[in-house]
């Protein structure tokens, strides 16, 4: 008899609900230690990994490793230095670029000059064979 009290109890007692809701408190916490790892790490990235001492370089900065052809803001045109016009450009490029085949033409023109004018040198450039053509900047400061 005791036995069937015990089932008879059993079954009226309520039985507990299944959990349906997330837990979402232990996917915040997860979420911010991975945050903090991120922040810890993020600037030991951002420095090179071994420190490197460079050599100097082989042979000091010289202009005379480039063909420098300068136009100026006023239009005034120059070729190593030495004056010269649009109509004589593609013939003084040629002279320097036979005589120096492996230099750099590189083009200095003033910022505030209309592109079509530095295409027009590049082209000149280019037709009187010069391999390797660059554009002048301002070194970083």
């Amino acid at each position: 008899m005791a036995r069937y009290a015990a089932l008879r109890l059993r079954s009226a007692s309520p039985e507990p609900e299944p959990v349906t809701e997330v837990n979402i408190i232990p996917v915040i916490d997860i979420s911010l230690v991975l945050l903090v790892i991120l922040f810890v790490t993020a600037p030991l990235l951002s420095y090179p990994a071994l420190p490197v001492d460079l050599p100097p370089a082989s042979r000091p900065q010289n202009q005379d490793l480039t063909i420098a052809v300068t136009l100026d803001k006023s239009g005034v045109l120059s070729v190593r230095a030495s004056p010269s016009s649009w109509e004589a450009l593609s013939t003084d490029l040629r002279r320097e670029v036979v005589r120096r085949p492996e230099e750099i033409v590189l083009l200095r023109v003033d910022k505030n000059t209309p592109y079509r004018q530095v295409e027009r040198l590049i082209a000149a450039a280019k037709g009187a064979g010069a391999a390797r053509v660059a554009l002048a900047t301002q070194p970083p400061r």
